[in-house]
């Protein structure tokens, strides 16, 4: 059973999530990774953020930094925290996805990681990266 601290502060992730993700980076000069179903500019944010199969990495201006491929979706378990850790290993500071779970929210907190919630395509992210 989830602890209403854990459950509050996912709900507050999730209302935190209606900034635009500029407003999120600029926040502390960050590194912003976008959940994608492909590696592509044009790919679909996923749906559910661990279960993503790549991580695409760009810095606060939107130019590219790397794409990382999700190496822990042939696991049945754990796979959204295994990936959070990893983007943190990555120094990235903000993600940008879908839904995202408990565990997977645990870790991103652990990690300094800020999370918001996003639907359509990660060249949407991109441009308002760019905007000022």
């Amino acid at each position: 059973m989830r602890t209403l601290a854990t459950i509050l502060g996912i709900v507050t992730v999730l209302l935190a999530g209606v900034c635009s993700a500029k407003e999120a980076a600029v926040q502390k000069e960050e590194r912003c990774a976008i959940a994608a179903e492909g590696p592509e500019l044009t790919a679909e944010i996923t749906k559910l953020t661990g279960r993503a199969p790549y991580y695409q990495v760009y810095d606060i201006h939107g130019a590219p930094i790397e794409v990382i491929e999700n190496i822990y979706l042939a696991q049945e378990f754990n796979i959204g925290p295994q990936a959070a850790a990893l983007l943190g290993d990555k120094q990235v500071t903000l993600l940008v996805g879908g839904m995202a779970g408990p565990k997977m929210m645990d870790v991103l907190e652990e990690k300094n990681i800020r999370f918001v919630y996003r639907k359509g395509v990660v060249a949407d992210v991109v441009k308002e990266l760019k905007a000022e």
